[in-house]
């Protein structure tokens, strides 16, 4: 008996973007792209607010499933539509989840991986209805982007990046599956600042001083990349150490799409074929928090997943944070 994953989605905007057209910005090429990210394309956002992805996402995960029984609602995003209300709280008005506690986290790139933990946990200690029944036990967890609104298009090194997009997954509590095996979350002091995004309020009546910084997302490359690496390594050791899985046992492994440098190192480090890492960044780019539950939701829906297989999600962002857990499918 444990938490599990019932269901999954994705959704992106229409509108695809190829290097080619970034070529046009700024001083770049796609092969350029290619070589150092692996990225050919992704989303981008014209008509499409964060919610109308959110939501998308949601129902295709939710399926034909009681919206009566989802009892939690988690959105992990660092570029909603507005601070107030929460995207949640917009998610489950617009899905009529009469039953749901809403609330958004933000841990960058790592906010699905922070969502599951966090849900698991109120499942199974039943702050999500009665986890012991099928009436309000279940969550859905989503990851949702519009990153295309906080980058600077002038910036060669981070326009290239990133794209839009949203994925989700229903959590339940089930008497008869294993779920999820181990989980384990970190944090790491970020000392350098090597990855931010700024903020700009007003001035106030009080003081003659404007809080201000860039509202575009500024990253340090090889020091995100030193530090990726590591941390992919050190919480998917735990959890394989904790749960006493080796690395073979692992059917399938889904990573943050951020880097497919990053994505093949952990390949090698673990002595893994890249054939079991879900990889879609050559059609997404980074879509920060939505990377892994969209991801997630190609592999799930690809035929290939055999009940009982075990599955690795990790992820890694600012914070900086990183995070990994193994589950039973």
């Amino acid at each position: 008996m444990g938490v599990t994953i019932i269901g999954t989605g994705k959704a992106l905007p229409e509108l695809s973007v190829k290097n080619e057209k970034l070529a046009e910005l700024v001083e770049t090429d796609n092969q350029w792209i290619i070589d150092r990210t692996g990225i050919e394309s992704r989303h981008i956002s014209v008509n499409e607010k964060a919610l109308d992805l959110a939501v998308s996402a949601a129902k295709k995960a939710l399926g034909e499933i009681d919206l009566d029984s989802i009892g939690l609602v988690i959105v992990a995003t660092v570029s909603p539509d507005v601070l107030v209300p929460s995207m949640a709280a917009l998610v489950k008005r617009e899905l009529h989840l009469s039953n749901a506690v809403a609330f958004d986290l933000n841990t960058a790139c790592s906010g699905f991986i922070y969502g599951t933990w966090t849900a698991e946990a109120l499942i199974k200690n039943g702050m999500c209805g009665n986890s012991n029944t099928n009436k309000i036990n279940r969550a859905l967890v989503i990851g949702v982007e519009r990153l295309s609104r906080i980058v600077n298009w002038e910036d060669r090194g981070t326009c290239i990046l990133f794209g839009d997009g949203a994925g989700s997954a229903v959590l339940e509590y089930s008497q008869e599956k294993t779920g999820i095996i181990g989980s384990y979350v970190k944090n790491y002091d970020d000392v350098t600042d090597c990855l931010t995004c700024g903020m700009q309020y007003i001035k106030t009546p009080f003081t003659n001083e404007i809080e201000h910084s860039d509202m575009f997302l500024k990253m340090n490359g090889p020091q995100v990349f030193k530090f990726a690496v590591t941390a992919i390594e050190e919480v998917m050791n735990k959890v394989l150490t904790d749960t006493g899985v080796s690395a073979d046992e692992v059917k399938y492994y889904v990573p943050h799409q951020a880097n497919m440098r990053i994505i093949k190192t952990a390949a090698q480090r673990f002595k893994q074929p890249l054939e079991k890492f879900q990889v879609n960044i050559q059609n997404t780019g980074n879509v920060s928090a939505a990377s892994i539950p969209m991801a997630l939701a190609d592999l799930m829906s690809s035929g290939k997943v055999k009940s009982g297989d075990k599955i690795m999600i990790v992820g890694f962002g600012g914070g900086l944070s990183a995070g990994a857990i193994l589950f039973e499918a």
